[in-house]
């Protein structure tokens, strides 16, 4: 991607302060991934973090760019994921891409077999959890 098409990852300072102690005590291929991404981050007061920018506990709708199917997905931490209740790690593949992503970016999803989706994030809803979880 050219360098003026780049956007800046934006996450709030808890989500920043969980993933960051996440990466500390999980040492691993995707902890690694992550805090590669964290690195590229700024980082605002939570209150301040913008609701058209992917957070920890968001929901998620995605296009599929080839198929204009839609699918929600919610990113959460490593030990509340559920693939059948769509609540994907934020140690997956796509919840590490997704993190600090504003609306209307595509990603790549990464699919069996060396291929990949690419997704536009169409809608983030805000959760309510964070406060549970800050």
């Amino acid at each position: 991607m050219p360098e003026e098409m780049k956007h800046s990852l934006i996450i709030s300072e808890s989500d920043y302060r969980r993933l960051s102690h996440l990466v500390d005590v999980s040492r691993s291929t995707a902890t690694y991934e992550l805090d590669e991404e964290l690195a590229k981050a700024d980082i605002c007061p939570d209150e301040s973090l913008p609701g058209s920018v992917v957070a920890l506990y968001d929901s998620v709708v995605f296009r599929d760019m080839k198929t204009d199917a839609e699918k929600t997905v919610t990113i959460v931490m490593p030990w509340e994921s559920s693939v059948a209740k769509l609540r994907i790690s934020i140690l997956s593949p796509v919840g590490t891409a997704l993190i600090g992503e504003p609306l209307g970016a595509i990603i790549n999803w990464p699919l069996l077999n060396d291929r990949s989706a690419q997704l536009k994030i169409v809608e983030i809803k805000r959760s309510r959890e964070v406060a549970q979880h800050g």
